[in-house]
């Protein structure tokens, strides 16, 4: 409550300063980010007073020290670095004094923008989770600060782990993702994004907050909004909890549910298919009734598996509160082609969303298309040589036909992309090493050929020999063309014994080389 009440009367102290000067001009900015001009009264006992015109008349208003995140005066000095000064005390523009001063205040503060570029200052306290604050367009600052601190103090009931920093405590950064990045970079892992910003109707503002939850190396994004009256910011935002579920919803908490149920009653020709709808398991078996809460036009599927064929229907029904719409689907002999495209293309696609290993085998490259019998939900990553895995999580429909188109970012992070060069490196490896135990078989079997074939020339000059031993066998021609025959089939045998060795040798050196490089 002390940090809307101080937001509201700093946001009144901005409107007139053109009349009389009682105390030193400075640029008050809040812990909130919030900035604002005004005039600095003085510092006593940890209790700031500044001075302002609110209709015409002087007002002075006091607040806590600890609310400040610096007063800087015309010369760029913080204030509250320094002991309480008189704050009717002015420096002549001409003494050397001052020269000296706006020096000194120049060159810290280019040091102080260095320093801070990619680094947090000593010390500070890294939060579990993380509110960034808004981003405004078109509302007026004051109603932007007081929303501002309205969520934070909502955040940090529902989850004491919740602090706040602005988009100033990340100067180096121009985007949301750079300002995601660097807090990620230190150890957050859930941080909300606000967005103030008018409507298509100009009576109206948008109300937005985005949630990017690290759980794993990759973020989840989700995103809610609320329109409401810009004239009646406040009210709306109160009216029903708009503000608070909005909140709730956006960090994860559950929010009760008290709109009216309806019914949805399914029969399917033929009977006992499986009735689910997208990213939800299955509801029941047709023919069935089921209840929703939805009120907008609702995904229903029907499939049934036999014999590894799919037969399926789908439709969209638009639910009556309170009331039961009934539906029939004849269902029909379905294969769904999954095409799925990237860009770039040439990424290869891996199944499941276990992380990518030097083993895991892919199922091929972008563009591709993947035949899936099994409706629900289906993961995939995708890997592409300097990109970001991205992991693709999608609800398989029994139907023809289910496009996927996948944009994948550059990889800029080092230790990423020296993980990924690493895990380049030992798939070529492996693939090298898979290979070589290919190519062993061949020298194994012609090997074992030859061996064979020795052997059977051993045999046969077995033969020839014990029938030169006969007594009968006279030592004419026909005795020494046997013996002959008979020396040519050991020679034979003594080569192919000595090849087929070799080459069974040889390929037993390759598989074992192959099989080091794979495991």
């Amino acid at each position: 409550m002390k940090k809307i009440i101080l937001l509201l009367a700093a946001s009144l102290l901005s409107h007139a300063f053109a009349q009389e000067q009682q105390g030193m001009q400075v640029m008050v900015e809040l812990v909130s980010g919030t900035k604002q001009k005004a005039q600095f009264l003085g510092i006593e006992n940890d209790t700031v007073s500044l001075g302002g015109y609110i209709k015409n008349e002087f007002t002075v208003l006091k607040f806590p020290r600890s609310q400040f995140r610096s007063i800087l005066d015309s010369l760029g000095n913080n204030i509250l670095d320094f002991e309480p000064v008189d704050p009717g005390a002015t420096v002549s523009a001409g003494e050397d004094s001052s020269a000296t001063a706006s020096d000194t205040t120049a060159a810290d503060s280019a040091q102080a923008v260095e320093n801070s570029v990619a680094t947090l200052p000593a010390g500070e306290r890294i939060p579990d989770k993380l509110f960034i604050g808004y981003e405004t367009s078109g509302v007026e600052l004051g109603k932007s600060a007081l929303l501002t601190a309205m969520t934070f103090e909502i955040l940090r009931e529902l989850d004491g782990r919740f602090d706040m920093r602005g988009f100033n405590a990340t100067p180096h950064c121009n985007d949301r993702a750079c300002v995601q990045e660097f807090w990620k970079s230190h150890g957050v892992k859930d941080i909300l994004f606000g967005k103030i910003s008018t409507a298509k109707h100009p009576d109206s503002v948008i109300v937005e907050i985005t949630r990017a939850l690290y759980e794993e190396d990759l973020p989840t994004i989700s995103k809610e909004q609320i329109t409401i009256s810009h004239n009646a910011l406040f009210q709306d935002a109160a009216k029903d909890g708009a503000l608070v579920n909005l909140i709730k919803k956006a960090a994860g908490f559950p929010v009760p549910s008290k709109r009216k149920r309806s019914y949805i009653h399914v029969e399917t020709d033929p009977e006992s298919a499986t009735i689910s709808r997208p990213e939800k398991d299955a509801i029941c078996k047709s023919p069935c009734t089921f209840a929703v809460t939805d009120t907008g036009k609702i995904e229903i599927n029907a499939y049934w598996n036999v014999d590894k064929h799919l037969w399926g229907a789908q439709t969209f029904v638009h639910p009556l509160p309170g009331d039961t719409v009934k539906i029939s689907l004849k269902l029909k002999r379905v294969i769904p082609e999954i095409k799925i495209v990237s860009n770039p293309v040439g990424a290869e696609i891996f199944p499941g969303k276990e992380e990518i290993t030097r083993d895991s085998k892919s199922i091929g490259t972008t563009p591709k298309i993947v035949s899936l019998t099994n409706p629900g939900m289906t993961h995939l990553r995708l890997r592409k040589e300097g990109f970001r895995d991205t992991l693709v999580n999608f609800y398989v429909a029994p139907v023809s036909e289910i496009n996927l188109d996948i944009s994948m970012e550059h990889l800029t992070d080092f230790e990423e992309i020296k993980k990924q060069e690493e895990w380049i490196k030992q798939r070529r490896i492996s693939y090298i090493g898979k290979v070589l135990m290919g190519s062993s078989i061949a020298p194994i079997l012609a090997g074992s050929l030859l061996l064979y074939l020795a052997q059977k020339n051993y045999d046969d000059a077995d033969d020839i020999k014990a029938e030169l031993k006969m007594p009968s066998a006279a030592k004419g021609e026909n005795y020494n063309s046997k013996k002959e025959k008979n020396r040519d089939l050991v020679d034979t045998g003594d080569r192919y014994s000595i090849i087929g060795g070799s080459l069974i040798g040889t390929g037993i050196a390759v598989f074992g080389l192959g099989l080091f490089f794979t495991f």
